[in-house]
């Protein structure tokens, strides 16, 4: 069966070894970093192998996007990096264990914008923690949300008709959970659609919102071009339109929401990145900022993620932090949609 199949080959790129990293280096430090004497002391080099926390499923975009880069990681850093699958309460698993971790580089989590501000902006999860409780590192990929439906659905043809059937009939939407940009996707568009029924069946990830789409499960599933490219280009599922504010260049040929629903400005950034705990030192962060800055940047990186649908869009340090502080005020305006306040 080609789903299977297809998971195969997602597994298989998992566990594949990349060699020959090379580019370019620099980072600056991030104010979420601590200060010590370490800093002046030199570099600040690993000895023993890293602990990288992905918050959801392995095969999904988010996973590959780690399990590519890492092995550039390991080459600049010297040293092994174990990745480990920590899924659950939409990333929060993973994001607790990391803020669990000593502060001392050996605990890296995948970052993902804007899914983990939900997990405190939401005063019924009673958490404690905020932004400032991590040391954002770097920006690796930027992507764009898009409405995917099984092949051949003859219910849908194009964004509008999803609009209009959705408006008559109740479908089930698969999204990666609670407070992830795929379900505050659905929820933009209840706010724009007074009356769609879309109810949300939340996920753990896109490979499970896959399966649940070609079982039948569900009737659509928001994913990510980087996550849904690869089933698409199998003919398994069809993309009625990206979320985007332009094409992707990925695939020119599908629309933007907005380009069909003229008059609306509705679109679902994505972006993954890494962090690590607060309070780390500066030599230490300082060290992950230019890890990444070159394995990131690396050009033989970026055109693997090409080759899986994903496009790299590196920050790193002060400038990934303060535009992850720009998007935690963005949110404010899904404050009364979620019940926040």
């Amino acid at each position: 069966m080609k789903r299977f199949a297809a998971l195969a080959m997602a597994m298989a790129l998992c566990l594949s070894i990349f060699t020959g990293c090379s580019g370019k280096s620099g980072g600056s430090a991030s104010g979420a970093a601590g200060t010590s004497d370490s800093a002046a002391s030199g570099e600040w080099q690993p000895n023993r192998s890293v602990t990288m926390l992905v918050p959801w499923s392995a095969g999904g975009g988010s996973d590959l996007a780690v399990r590519t880069l890492v092995p550039y990681l390991e080459d600049d850093l010297g040293v092994s990096i174990t990745v480990v699958n920590s899924t659950g309460a939409n990333g929060w698993i993973a994001w607790n264990e990391l803020l669990k971790a000593d502060p001392d580089g050996y605990t890296i989590a995948q970052m993902n914008i804007p899914t983990v501000y939900s997990g405190y902006l939401d005063p019924q999860q009673n958490r404690s923690e905020n932004l400032d409780s991590f040391a954002l590192v770097a920006n690796e990929i930027s992507d764009w949300g898009c409405l995917v439906v099984k092949h051949g659905d003859s219910r849908f043809s194009d964004a509008k008709s999803f609009i209009d059937y959705a408006m008559d009939n109740e479908l089930l939407a698969g999204d990666n959970g609670v407070g992830t940009n795929k379900h505050l996707l659905a929820e933009d568009l209840k706010a724009n659609f007074p009356g769609i029924q879309l109810t949300e069946v939340h996920q753990a990830g896109w490979s499970d919102t896959y399966a649940a789409l070609l079982g039948g499960h569900v009737d659509v599933g928001w994913g990510s071009i980087g996550e849904a490219i690869q089933a698409y280009q199998d003919g398994e599922v069809d993309i009625l339109c990206v979320f985007a504010t332009d094409r992707s260049s990925l695939l020119p040929d599908v629309p933007t929401f907005n380009e069909v629903m003229e008059g609306y400005n509705i679109t679902s950034p994505s972006d993954r990145g890494f962090a690590l705990p607060a309070g780390v030192d500066q030599a230490v962060y300082d060290r992950w900022v230019r890890a990444m800055d070159k394995a990131i940047n690396n050009e033989e990186f970026i055109a693997k993620m090409a080759e899986l649908g994903q496009a790299v869009n590196y920050m790193g340090g002060q400038d990934y932090t303060d535009y992850a502080k720009e998007q935690e005020a963005n949110m404010s305006k899904f404050a009364d949609i979620l019940g926040w306040k």
